[in-house]
């Protein structure tokens, strides 16, 4: 019988990221999408929030649906300086809520850019004392700052993905990756077109050297013979 899991993606819209005008509602949307498609290819049964829906639906039909898991997923703000990489916050340090967050915490944050948190215990949360189900409250990063928001914005299919890994590796399910893997996350740093005018070199192998030096190290770069 497959483990099952409730995705229960923000629906704060009037949370701004600081790039792309966009904001906390439509990308965790996308987060919980990316997260339903790549759970549902490892095994897990999933149901997932209808967009805008209120907590108090969600909670109800997470427990109609038996969950094993309730995730509730979310973008996180403070100053729009600090990128302060992932949280997941549970309702109480049992045995089975801290192994379940530390899976969660380990998968989602070896990718974030931020520096990550401790698991934190809130009892003053909906989300997290009203489900049946353990509650993992994912804040996946800081989207108040240009670093935050863009990675975010990036790595919609990677964040999917390392929530994916984080629930097989606390169910002890085999992790299937997509037939075409994501990208490796992107820091959301503009990538540089580079133009190698060979003749400025000895001859055209060194020139075709340094392209090759450019393009491992993640930048666009073309010989230019003009």
């Amino acid at each position: 019988m497959a483990y099952k899991i409730y995705l229960s993606p923000s629906n704060q819209g009037g949370n701004k990221y600081a790039t792309g005008g966009t904001n906390e509602m439509a990308q965790c949307d996308k987060i919980a999408k990316a997260a339903y498609t790549a759970l549902t290819r490892c095994g897990f049964s999933v149901k997932l929030g209808k967009s805008g829906d209120t907590m108090q639906n969600r909670c109800s039909e997470s427990d109609a649906f038996k969950a094993d898991i309730h995730m509730p997923i979310h973008t996180n703000a403070f100053d729009a300086k600090t990128t302060g990489g992932t949280l997941v916050m549970l309702y109480k340090s049992s045995t089975e809520h801290n192994k379940a967050g530390k899976a969660l915490l380990d998968a989602v944050g070896k990718i974030s850019p931020g520096k990550d948190y401790a698991l934190r215990y809130r009892t003053d949360l909906y989300e997290l004392s009203a489900p049946a189900a353990i509650s993992l409250y994912l804040e996946v990063e800081f989207h108040d700052t240009k670093t935050g928001s863009d990675w975010i914005r990036n790595n919609i299919n990677n964040i999917g993905e390392a929530i994916a890994k984080g629930m097989c590796n606390y169910f002890g399910v085999t992790y299937k990756a997509p037939a075409s893997a994501p990208s490796a996350p992107d820091t959301g740093e503009a990538k540089k077109l580079y133009y190698v005018q060979a003749g400025a070199f000895s001859n055209k192998t060194n020139a075709d050297a340094l392209v090759s030096k450019l393009k491992k190290a993640g930048f666009d770069a073309i010989i230019k013979t003009e």
